[in-house]
Formats: structure tokens, sequence, C-alpha cells
């Protein structure tokens, strides 16, 4: 049958959503052979077990759909069967144009959360460990559950809950958790501090599928976990769901569990590695006291104490919340890199370079002669000397101790660390290559998904390097950096999801650090409108308004960059609301943004009351929210913000544009007299966000731009310059930039980074000369990968959710043929480009139930397509599902 049945069913972005609190929304790609094809009825089916489902016993069977959809799909009708904490599976089938009907997909499930969290919070027992003189808990703690039993002959799915409070300070995810010794993944994410427009704090537990892992006698859960505050606690509880419809509750933490004191197994007496933003204990791992295989099934707890109740209950504060995490588990890796190598620099002095960098721990299993105390140093890059440079640039310093003893030394750390290479001193024996290895914490990233390949060796790895960077910077938010800050920002964010999106499939991370932002927002003022920018993303790219609709009011909020409110309309517990920034009278705003970071990248850029750059981004997020309010029905704020687009752009082709020099000054000051200088940002924002009147000056413009093909401002400002060139056509200029291979040190070309730098995820500076307190796991400097799919490439989103997309090539002149795989909502998307000195041929492949229009960028009137010769409209071409061949 040329239609197959669905597949990569989602619910809520997620292949596993355990977190359903009404009004799901499904997704799943359509598959055909038969090119040409798309959807035109749905049929949905939802059962509370997999043989009620697959009995066609459903829960609910709805009426054939007459639809298209096929992402973020509503079904109204599933409402009065949803019930708190109760595992749903699900399918649908779909018919198309030509009359035929799939068979149904196989299928999905999703959970519904729990209302309540039934288990005690435990700890391990008190401990000799001094604060004040007086016995306290211990901030490292070895947990396990009694063994228990699960029906596994009447057995559909299981699930354990985790909750692990106390861990605020490290700003991390915050403890290893095991079935059965097989790690399930890291513990729960961090709080919002406000939570959706409310005086309140959302604490967030996570859960974890176990059906494969339950056997019918003797499971055990353990953890690891760390807590460095007085409210530490680990609550976890495990449900069966059965095959007769009914759940079981298997086991819940209570004071039957064991525990063990980590303060000696991790030297814990008070050491910390951190910044000026976190804190957390040092790893001084002693494996005299450190219990080796403690995660096993079989492994003998009964000297262990019993674990000590910190809350028989889970008690909340008034102001509280605790929900479902919205994002999949961040989960344990072992990390293998064909480039990792050992080196022995000195006698019983060796260096561990893991191939790439991580972001985790590690895991280590080391055979020693003898007791002996080695120090271990972890880092960034090496020193001149070819020793680690522990201390890291950017604050943390990670120095540590392992006490060893004779035999084997099995064990893995726990903190999250970012770093490349370890140095151990003081090992006097062989260090075999497998003995230290990467225990990295991310997110499932599915490297099939997406590849680029092409003639030019130095883009290759740019792209290489950016999707590196998406797979190991995914945990519980999307941040600056995990070294230093550990912060989500709204320009971070716009970088990463945008990276994340032609890489990936996980759209639900990029969404939840934008929700997080729009109640926890950063301090530059540009940052917060690039919020409202990285949710219309989400929009274009899942298909999904709900949050543009839920969220609106919020939305509109980071608009008003003006002065703080002082009257009463402002809650007590937030920041006040600020007032509106638009000058009628001038037709501009007023403040300023971040502009670049750090500000010795600014090129000299002078600040006035009505700034460039500052007004370029209101005009495309003006734009951008006109969109929005359109869309959810705010007809008198389209008409706003489409008018305050128009006004600020002439205000600024007015007062601030120089056409004698063909580039933008600066700033304008309150007297209306202009800063003239002209820095390359000002121009390069009013470029990207499209404040030009003709070809003519966007030509002008990215003439200064594109600087000669030499980057001028951070790493991170490059989008911006990038994106600019790209939008207007100027495709040579960008690829001169990406295309610079000059690589000696301290460059502004990514050659540089690569080769000299030797980073292997994006940095936050071009070397530390630019900025010496940088880290080198810093994902705004992903462009390359964005840009390639969505510049060079040009394959975009025209209509949410990938319904219809562009593909327009940009290649310049020094790449001749690449191919990429990208990802959509809706399928995956496959390009190949090919250009001789007479023709270009393209291969496309366009997933069902969309539509793709492709811009051949010629001047000629028809091209053969699969053969054919069509006529062009607007150098477009419009392509439905299938593999489709073009040549002009």
């Amino acid at each position: 049958m040329s239609l197959q049945k669905p597949t990569n069913l989602r619910v809520n972005l997620q292949k596993k959503a355990t977190n359903i609190t009404s009004e799901p929304k499904f997704s799943w790609w359509d598959e055909s052979t038969l090119a040409n094809t798309y959807q035109t009825q749905y049929q949905l089916a939802f059962a509370k077990t997999k043989v009620d489902l697959l009995n066609k016993n459903d829960l609910l069977l709805t009426d054939w759909q007459v639809s298209s959809q096929n992402t973020a799909v509503r079904c109204l009708e599933l409402e009065p069967y949803l019930e708190a904490a109760q595992v749903y599976y699900w399918t649908v089938r779909i018919k198309d144009n030509y009359g035929t009907i799939s068979d149904f997909a196989d299928a999905g499930t999703f959970l519904t959360a729990l209302t309540t969290f039934n288990a005690s919070g435990i700890w391990a027992a008190e401990t000799a460990t001094a604060v004040n003189g007086r016995p306290s808990l211990g901030n490292f703690a070895f947990i396990r559950s009694p063994k228990f039993i699960a029906p596994i002959a009447q057995l559909d799915s299981g699930y354990l809950h985790v909750f692990i409070t106390g861990n605020e300070k490290t700003l991390a995810q915050s403890g290893d958790i095991y079935l059965n010794d097989h790690c399930l993944g890291v513990g729960t994410p961090r709080p919002y501090e406000y939570y959706h427009d409310q005086d309140k704090k959302a604490y967030f537990y996570e859960t974890f599928d176990v059906t494969t892992l339950l056997q019918a006698e003797d499971n055990v859960i353990a953890a690891l976990v760390t807590g460095t505050m007085a409210k530490r606690a680990f609550f976890a509880t495990m449900t069966a769901f059965l095959k007769n419809g009914q759940k079981e509750t298997l086991i819940f933490t209570n004071d039957q569990w064991r525990s063990l004191d980590g303060s000696s197994a991790f030297g814990d007496y008070g050491a910390t590695i951190g910044s000026q933003y976190f804190q957390m204990p040092q790893e001084n791992i002693d494996l005299n006291f450190y219990p080796q295989h403690w995660a096993a099934k079989d492994f003998s707890d009964h000297d262990w104490e019993k674990a000590t109740v910190i809350q028989p209950t889970l008690t909340l504060g008034k102001n509280e919340l605790l929900l479902a995490t919205p994002v999949e588990p961040t989960k344990r890796f072992l990390t293998n890199e064909p480039s990792k190598k050992i080196t022995k620099i000195a006698p019983m002095t060796y260096i561990v370079d893991l191939g790439k960098e991580i972001i985790g721990g590690l895991a280590v299993d080391l055979i020693s002669s003898k007791a002996q105390k080695i120090n271990v140093y972890g880092g960034e890059q090496l020193t001149d000397e070819g020793h680690v440079r522990h201390h890291l640039a950017c604050g943390p310093d990670y120095v540590e101790n392992w006490q060893l003893t004779a035999g084997r030394n099995l064990f893995t750390t726990l903190q999250m660390k970012n770093f490349r290479y370890v140095e151990l001193q003081g090992f006097s024996d062989e260090l075999p290559i497998d003995a230290i290895s990467g225990w990295a914490m991310h997110q499932d990233f599915d490297d099939q998904l997406s590849y680029f390949v092409s003639d030019q060796a130095l883009l290759n790895e740019e792209y290489a390097l950016s999707k590196y960077t998406i797979k190991m910077t995914n945990q519980d938010l999307y941040v600056d950096s995990q070294a230093r800050e550990r912060r989500a920002y709204e320009g971070d964010l716009l970088v990463n999801a945008n990276s994340s999106y032609v890489v990936s499939d996980n759209y639900a991370l990029a969404r939840h650090s934008a929700d997080y932002l729009l109640d926890n927002p950063t301090w530059p003022e540009d940052y917060k409108l690039f919020n409202v920018e990285a949710l219309w993303y989400d929009y274009l790219y899942t298909g999904d308004p709900t949050v543009l609709i839920q969220r609106y009011d919020s939305l509109k909020e980071k608009l008003n960059r003006g002065a703080t409110k002082t009257d009463n309309t402002a809650a007590s517990w937030r920041p006040g609301k600020q007032a509106d920034n638009f000058d009628p009278a001038v037709g501009l705003v007023t403040n300023n943004g971040l502009i670049d970071w750090p500000i010795r990248e600014r090129d000299g850029y002078v600040e006035g009351k009505y700034n460039t750059p500052f007004n370029a981004i209101y005009v495309g997020i003006y734009q951008i929210m006109a969109r929005i309010a359109k869309l959810t029905g705010h007809q008198k704020d389209y008409e706003l913000y489409e008018s305050r687009a128009q006004q600020i752009k002439s205000a600024m082709l007015t007062h601030l544009y120089d056409p004698t020099q063909g580039r933008f000054y600066d700033s304008m000051n309150a007297d209306l007299t202009v800063n003239k200088h002209c820095s390359h940002h000002a121009s390069a924002y009013a470029l990207c966000y499209d404040v030009y009147d003709s070809d003519v000056m966007a030509d002008k413009l990215s003439t200064f731009v594109a600087n000669d093909g030499q980057f001028i401002g951070s790493i991170y400002f490059m989008y911006f310059m990038l994106k600019g060139l790209l939008n207007s056509g100027h495709a040579e200029a960008a690829a001169k930039l990406l295309l610079n291979d000059d690589c000696r040190k301290d460059q502004k070309t990514f050659a540089a980074i690569i080769n000299q730098l030797q980073a292997t995820i994006a940095p936050e500076a071009w070397s530390n000369y630019y900025k010496p307190n940088l880290t080198l796991s810093h994902p705004w400097g992903a462009t390359p990968g964005l840009t390639i799919v969505q510049g060079i490439a040009g394959i975009l989103p025209l209509k949410a959710g990938f319904e219809t997309f562009m593909v327009r090539p940009r290649v310049g002149q020094a790449i001749k043929h690449f191919k990429l795989k990208t990802i959509s909502a809706r399928g995956p998307i496959s390009l190949t480009y090919q250009r001789t000195e007479t023709t270009t041929e393209l291969m496309i492949q366009v997933p069902v139930n969309t539509t793709a229009i492709v811009d051949c960028q010629t001047m000629q009137t028809t091209v053969q397509v699969d053969d054919q010769a069509i006529l062009l409209k607007d150098h477009c071409v419009q392509l439905s599902s299938g593999c489709h061949r073009i040549i002009y």
C-alpha cells in the first residue's frame, strides 16, 4: 500500500509525555511512497490499556475528522475521559487525497499529571558532619529502596515519579536515578521563581518510564542525590498500570528505605566549586567509603541506616506549586569519541582528552596496584605547558582529589561540570584508554535526523560544531553556559532555539525555555523583545498557537520598555510594569539594549536617547507582534503594532540613515541632534530587521555590514550580521564570512575557533583575547548551523508547522554542492544542491502533507521539474510531497 501508517507520534511535542494536564495536542508524520500525497481526514483512538487499543476496545474512537492538520491537533471529545495520574494509549490513521486509508499507527502513550505526591521526603541519616558544632544532614546521599515485586504478567506500563528539593544553590539538576542498576536520568529541573504571572514559585517533579526495566522480583530503586540547603529531601513513588485497566502503587519513599551519608565518600567537608552565581560541593572521592556497585540489585545495604524522614508528606507553602516537568528527562550518557586519547606528560601524570567537551561528570573504572591518593583537575582548555587549565576562564576551579584503594575502583561523579580534559597527578600505574569516560548529561538526541556535507570542509566543520553544541547543552533549560551563570537569557534563546530547530526534533525544550523567560526575564532591554520573537518561531516550527494565546498579555508587556511605573497597578512581588516607550512626537522608541557583549565588541557604538539598534529590533518585533495579534483575534492591537512598525521604520530612515555613506548613525539625542558615529552594529540590526526601502539601500548596507569578509563584534552578534545579509539577498557576503579560513591565533573566524581554540562546543567569544573570562560551552555561538539550513539552503516555514515552507538556496560562488537533511514538524526534509558552469540541479524530498515553494534564483522563465518544463512564478516553483528533481 502506498499510504503508510503514521509515525513519530507526539503529545505536546514529546515522544513520551508524562505531564498532561488538559487539552493535549497530538502530532504525527504522514508517510507515503506516492508523490503529491496529502492528508484529507484523520481518526483518533484512545484506550487505557495497550491491549484495549489493539483489540479496538476503545475508550474513545473519534469520527473521521475532515482536516489536513497533523500537528498540534486538539481532541475536545477526549477531555471528559481524562483523569489525573492515568496513562492513556492512542493511535491515529489517515485518509489521503487518493481515497486510501492507512493502517493505524503503532501506539503512543501519554500520562496525565499527578494531583498529589503520596510519598515521604527522605535523606541520609544524620551524620557527624558538623555545622556550627551540631550534627547535620550531609550534602550527598546514597539512597536505596527495599526490594519490591512487580506484577510483570499483568503489567502494561510502569512509571517512577521523583522530586528532589534543596539543590537550588547549584542551579543544576540534583541526582542520578537508577532502577536495577540502570541509570534512568538526572533529577528534577530547576523551579520557576515566578510562574505564569502569579505570585507563586513552581517546582517540578520528574517522571521516568520504567516499563521495560521492571522485573518480577527484587527490583531496587537507587539514587545518588545532592542538596545543599536545609530543605533537602528526596521523594519517589512508582506506579504500575495493569492490563485490566487498574493501577497499583508498587513502592514509595518512607522510613523503610536505606541510606548512606555521602560526606565521607565525596570528601564533603565544606569545600565548594562555583562562580559568583552558583556553588556546588567538591567531589573528593574516597574509595574507602564510596560504596562500589551501590545501585546494583544484589548490593548489600544491610549496614546502611534507615533513611531519615524529612517530610512525612510533601508540604508546600501557600505560594508554591508542584507541577509535572514540561520537557522530557535529562539523561546520562557514556561518551566514547573516536578522538579520545590519553597522554602521559610526566611520571605519574596523565592527560585524558575526551575528544570533545561534555557537560556532566566522569565514569571511572580504574585498576590501582595499591592504595594511593591522586589529584584530579578538569577543564575546557590546556595551558601552554600542556597541563589542564583547571581554573576555568569563567570562574570555577575544577580541583579535586581521589583516594583509591588497591584493586578495582568503580564510581561515577555527580556534579555538573563543563570540561574536555582531565589531568591525573600522582597515579603510579598505567592508565588504560577506557579507565576514564565522560558521564554526560543531556536530553535524548537523534544524530540521524540531520546532516550537512558540502565541498567546503570548513563549512562542514562549522555545522558539526553547531550540531554538537545543541546536543550537549540541552538539559532542563536553555542557558548561557552551565560553566558560569547557568541562567536562561532571551538573546541566547533566540540563537539556541533556531539552531535546535534545524538539527533536532526536540521542540519542547525551546518552548519551555521561552515560557520560563516570560516570567523570569533577564536585564537587557532588547532581550525581553527577543522573547516575543522566540515564541513566534515556536509557533512557526510547531504549528501550535497555544502559548501565544495563553500568554498574549505577557507578550504585550514585553513591548513596554519605558521607565517603571510607580503606581499601584504593579504587583508588589514582581518588578513594576513598565511604560510605553514609543515617542509619537519623534516616531522612535527610547531606551537601549545590550547591542553586543562584551562592551569592547560594540565597534565604538555611541548611545543616545533614540538608539538605532534598539529601534530596528522594535520594527521587527512590532511586525511579529502584529501577526500574533491577528492570529489571536486582537484586531485593534494588530492595527496599532503594524502602524508602530511603519512609523519607527520611517523615522529611522528620516533621522538616522546617511544615504551618502549608505549606513546608519548610532543614535540621536533628546534635542534631536544625531550622534554621527556609524558602528557596524547600527546598520547590521537595521539590515536584519528589514529597515531599508529599496534594493539599492540594502546593497549599500550589506557592503558595510559584510566588512569585506571580516566578522566584527562578538560571536553572538554574528547572528544578526549573517541573518541580515542572507535575508537581503547577499549570500555571497555571508558565505565569505563563514568560509574565511584564516586560522591564526585570535582571529575572528571559525577556522581559528576550531583549529586554535580547539572548541568542540560553541564558545562564548572568538578567543580568550576578546573575552578573558569566556566559556567554551556557550550555545549563542552556534549560528553557523542555523545559517546553513535557514540561510544558505533557505529552508524556512512559511505557514505554521511547515504546512508550506520555503527552499531558497543562496550559496554564493564558493559552494558548488552540498547535501543536507533537516527536520520539520511534519517530517524530514532533504536537499541536494549541485552546480556546474552551465546548470544548477536540486533534489528535494518534500514530506507528505506539506508544500515546498522553491525559489530557483534564476532569470529563466521555466525550469525542468521531474523532466517536465514548468513555468516559474516570481522565480519560484511549487512542489507537493515526494522526491523532486529541478534543473535550470
